[in-house]
């Protein structure tokens, strides 16, 4: 599975549409099924999925808390060939290195 993490220490700088546009692309090329995670607690990537027609790419519910168990259990299930995951903005980088550590 590849996996996409989209962060930037600054919010609004289109974290969230990019992750979005990106995943669209990919499953329209055929590289899907595709995964979306909204990692940011706004949920504007849940919000824009809700509002979608079409069911793919996929949306997983996982929490920043959990994130690395809940990619291990994704990838044991194999149901998407790639993740794609924006990050909140922050600008301690303890919070950015805890997110998403170096095991990927």
């Amino acid at each position: 599975m590849q996996i996409l993490a989209i962060a930037s220490q600054k919010g609004g700088a289109g974290k969230t549409t990019l992750a979005g546009h990106i995943a669209v692309q990919a499953e329209r090329v055929g590289a899907g099924p595709v995964a979306l995670v909204d990692a940011d607690p706004q949920g504007s990537l849940a919000d824009w999925w809700n509002e979608r027609a079409s069911e793919t790419p996929v949306f997983v519910h996982i929490s920043l808390m959990r994130l690395r168990a809940d990619v291990e259990r994704l990838r044991d299930l194999a149901s998407s060939s790639s993740l794609s995951i924006p990050h909140p903005p922050s600008r301690r980088p303890s919070a950015r290195s805890s997110a998403f550590p170096t095991w990927w």
